[in-house]
């Protein structure tokens, strides 16, 4: 059985690759995944969340992400992440430097509801 931190990190991990942000919630999503980034929106579902992630892209300018682990903890099925997410455009140039705690629930193996902390002012695009 995989531990929900392994889940974790190996969703975080697809979102370095090509259109691996697609690929990581089509994969470690659930059909009613809750994806709130407060002060934002809350989307639920895949499709909504891709929505929003394609619409962030285009209007941020991002075609890629860099993301800085740095502190992952469990207890039970939620996750906490420190993280640092890293906005690149198409010339590999950091557009956004947005330092993320985040917090996951696991349910069966997939992302049942996730929930990113961050100042909305500072980063905001």
């Amino acid at each position: 059985m995989t531990m929900p931190s392994e889940i974790v990190t190996k969703f975080v991990d697809l979102w370095e690759e090509d259109d691996g942000f697609t690929r990581a919630v089509n994969t470690y999503f659930r059909d009613d995944t809750v994806w709130e980034n407060h002060g934002l929106l809350t989307t639920t579902g895949k499709d909504r969340a891709l929505g929003f992630y394609h619409e962030f892209s285009k209007t941020t300018g991002m075609t890629a992400m860099k993301i800085d682990m740095l502190a992952i903890a469990a207890i039970g099925d939620k996750v906490l992440t420190e993280r640092i997410d890293r906005i690149l455009d198409a010339k590999g140039t950091e557009v956004m430097t947005v330092p993320v705690m985040g917090v996951f629930e696991i349910e069966d193996g997939k992302i049942a509801a996730w929930r990113d902390y961050f100042d909305t002012i500072a980063n905001s695009p």
